[in-house]
């Protein structure tokens, strides 16, 4: 008989729409159906930088976890929880799973990068063993010094693809360009913003959708929509409810998305999962993630060859509808969030 001794424990609110709540949350799904969840734990942040409370939580969730059971632990709070998992390394079988290194995150001094580095790896030798979202990643922990012998890539996938007919015709009007992204710097939302700046004599129309996590951030974004050359051609939806977002999907043209790191890349993913030719940068596992088929993929950072991308693909119908053949081509084969959840529970079950 299955033993359901496995412990999930989640970095705040489960339903938090980011594509990293969205991997765990079908983690704990597959686990659930497998007969291997024990608990769902959440700990509420902020995290990544942790606090005295979160801690508190942290050391009360795990005490409370039967002796010999296997906890998995986001790796967004992990570290911050690493003297409470050092405290129960012993007792427990702790798993860490890693999204992506803390100290790859955009825009960090260079002490700061290192700092994080340096806590997360060594945080990371309390760990039985290590699940990341890509072979990238994996790749990178290694580089970092920690034997990717004990670190094992399940990576995401998406829904089955929808019935594509729809796009076989098209309403006449600008080419509708869509990004879905959290609104903070490491998407870089305003490097499309500089990049279509100077592009007034093409006819497009953008639409952001995302939180503004960083507020500040959002609120620059906000200000440069009203710049001359985007002013009133840009739109910054916000959060918006799955149904919102479908339709989003389904009036989209392309897809772009100028990120500075990626653990995995859901949404472009997902954008080719809806037939969409993508425009992605570089960054991260990016190269991984996204069917070449249906992609455009520029330097990360690179404004001007964003910009050239962007020209192409609203000025070269016949450029945009060999990516947007590629991409149902390859929508039909995707990963899907099924064999993701069934790898996972598989995995995790086999982890000592």
């Amino acid at each position: 008989m299955t033993r359901a001794d496995i412990h999930f424990l989640t970095p705040g609110d489960p339903a938090t729409p980011t594509g990293g709540f969205v991997y765990d949350r079908h983690a704990v799904d597959g686990l659930r159906a497998a007969g291997l969840l024990a608990d769902n734990l959440r700990v509420d942040g902020p995290f990544p930088d942790g606090s005295a409370d979160a801690l508190e939580a942290g050391q009360a969730a795990l005490a409370g976890v039967p002796k010999g059971h296997r906890v998995i632990v986001d790796g967004l709070a992990y570290t911050a929880l690493a003297p409470a998992i050092a405290r129960h390394a012993e007792r427990l079988r702790i798993i860490a799973l890693v999204h992506h290194p803390l100290g790859d995150e955009t825009g960090l001094s260079k002490e700061a990068r290192e700092g994080w580095l340096q806590k997360e790896t060594a945080a990371l030798a309390h760990a039985r063993h290590i699940l990341v979202t890509s072979r990238t990643t994996r790749a990178r922990l290694g580089e970092l010094g920690i034997d990717t012998g004990r670190v094992t890539a399940v990576v995401p996938g998406v829904d089955p693809a929808p019935d594509l007919g729809f796009r076989d015709s098209r309403e006449p009007g600008p080419l509708r360009l869509l990004c879905v992204a959290t609104l903070i710097p490491r998407k870089a939302e305003h490097l499309l913003l500089e990049a279509l700046a100077p592009l007034a004599g093409l006819d497009w129309r953008l639409t952001l959708v995302g939180e503004a996590r960083d507020p500040a951030y959002g609120d620059r974004l906000a200000a440069m929509a009203r710049e001359p050359g985007l002013a009133g051609r840009v739109s910054l939806a916000g959060a918006v409810t799955e149904a919102e977002l479908e339709d989003h999907w389904r009036r989209a043209d392309a897809f772009v998305f100028p990120s500075l790191h990626e653990g995995w890349g859901i949404a472009p993913v997902e954008a080719v999962r809806w037939g969409l030719p993508v425009i992605t940068s570089d960054a991260g596992a990016l190269p991984e993630s996204v069917p070449a088929s249906a992609r455009v993929m520029v330097p990360a950072s690179d404004v001007p060859a964003l910009r050239g991308a962007l020209i192409r693909l609203i000025d070269d119908a016949d450029h945009r509808a060999a990516l947007a053949e590629g991409a149902r081509a390859a929508a039909k084969t995707l990963r899907t969030w099924a064999q993701m959840r069934a790898e996972f529970a598989d995995v995790a079950g086999r982890l000592a």
